[in-house]
């Protein structure tokens, strides 16, 4: 049977046919040829998929192989797994379509990677199938687009790079869209996958409790700023920041257990913010973000958020594809703030961090440009750089598979730009 290297699942959603330009600009170069194909239901719309996308990046991929797998269809999907060395799963909701796609790589013995932005969905792939993924020696990467790696990495960078012992970052998160572009930003399927997963916020906040119950206590604690208040560590003194209670925070912490348990590394201490120009911005994404949590705890207010995304998400989510131009337009600036210990003695934790250091990550297009880039990336790097991966196979975060990988340098390669901007003493 022939076995191509990385089978995209899902390529005829918005966000698989954004990865096939990425897969087929970095799967051939002069030091790699990895083959691929593509896998869905409908054998029209992958053909119509892959004749659209030779048409904007002007290369010929009609002779891509196709495989016809379905997620309600468990024997086609193993089917599919057995063909792959590695799959990019870009078909969500995860809670509904994914665990299968999982299950049937563990039992083939194939890489998995996908773009989930879903906690509860990561948690419970790793609770059932770590072991089972360790021995068979294969990698299972959730997380793997824009929600969770541009958090996840830089945070990495500035472990990396700071000269001495890292204690906490900081995170401000500032996004640009284009003053003339109108339209959604994201397709109906990233909203599908949203509301689901606010429906298990209950469960995942539990265990949420219980994981902060038992995990390590660090000193110094870093405390978090006050709402509204402004920020001039990181030269934006002119904007409001609003702590944001992001899921990617509690990824960040598993990935810092990780390390603690396993490489005997100290934890750093996250906090995420946003950073808004005015309290009209500010209540906006308050109200929007109870409503949408609110209702997707019922029956009835699912079917709402369902059938009137473009109400309940202010214009980001529509039924209708994306607005290409509002997309291209969008740009995310996340800002990393770091403070710590010039050096490495354990006595000087006792006493208030003396270095700081800040850098930033620019990300135009971040849903569908970073995020396909990123698992296009990430399928390659687990295929391509085992050596610096994990000694065993299991269920990882985005931090403890590639902390060690090129992962950093492949984005800067790429043209994301990913950088140290000062290091001071405090």
């Amino acid at each position: 049977m022939e076995k191509f290297y990385i089978v995209v699942f899902g390529a005829t959603g918005f966000t698989g046919k954004s990865t096939l330009p990425y897969l087929h600009k970095l799967a051939q170069n002069p030091e790699r040829s990895l083959t691929w194909g593509i896998g869905g239901r409908s054998l029209e719309k992958l053909q119509n998929i892959l004749h659209e996308a030779s048409t904007r990046i002007g290369a010929d991929l009609s002779g891509i192989p196709i495989i016809i797998a379905d997620s309600t269809n468990e024997k086609s999907i193993m089917e599919m797994t057995k063909k792959a060395r590695m799959i990019i799963n870009c078909c969500g909701p995860y809670q509904v379509h994914g665990e299968v796609v999982v299950r049937s790589c563990i039992e083939t013995g194939t890489h998995y990677v996908d773009v989930t932005a879903e906690p509860y969905f990561q948690e419970a792939m790793e609770k059932k199938y770590h072991e089972a993924a360790q021995r068979q020696g294969i990698y299972i990467v959730n997380y793997c687009g824009y929600g969770y790696m541009a958090t996840e990495i830089p945070v990495c960078l500035l472990e990396n790079k700071f000269p001495g012992t890292l204690n906490s970052v900081e995170i401000f998160t500032d996004t640009y869209q284009g003053v003339y572009s109108q339209g959604s930003q994201f397709n109906i399927g990233s909203w599908k996958s949203a509301v689901v997963a606010s429906s298990k916020l209950k469960t995942f906040f539990w265990n949420k409790i219980k994981r902060d119950w038992n995990s390590v206590k660090m000193r110094p604690k870093i405390c978090s700023r006050l709402p509204f208040s402004r920020i001039t560590s990181i030269g934006i003194p002119n904007k409001k920041i609003l702590p944001f209670p992001s899921p990617d925070i509690d990824i960040i912490n598993r990935s810092q257990r990780y390390f603690y348990e396993n490489v005997e590394k100290r934890p750093i201490q996250v906090r995420h913010y946003y950073l808004l120009d005015s309290w009209k911005s500010i209540l906006k994404l308050l109200f929007m973000g109870m409503i949408t949590i609110i209702f997707s705890q019922f029956s009835c207010g699912r079917k709402l958020l369902l059938k009137y995304p473009k109400v309940f998400s202010g214009g980001h989510f529509d039924h209708e594809s994306p607005n290409e131009e509002v997309v291209e337009n969008t740009k995310i600036c996340m800002y990393f703030y770091g403070k710590g210990w010039s050096n490495k003695k354990d006595s000087q934790f006792n006493q208030p961090p003396n270095k700081s250091i800040l850098g930033k990550i620019d990300i135009v297009n971040p849903a569908y440009g970073f995020t396909c880039l990123a698992v296009v990336l990430s399928a390659i790097i687990i295929l391509t750089e085992p050596s610096k991966l994990p000694k065993k196979g299991g269920v990882y975060t985005p931090a403890a598979a590639f902390f060690d990988t090129s992962m950093v340098e492949a984005l800067q390669k790429n043209g994301v730009p990913l950088n140290i901007l000062s290091e001071n003493d405090l």
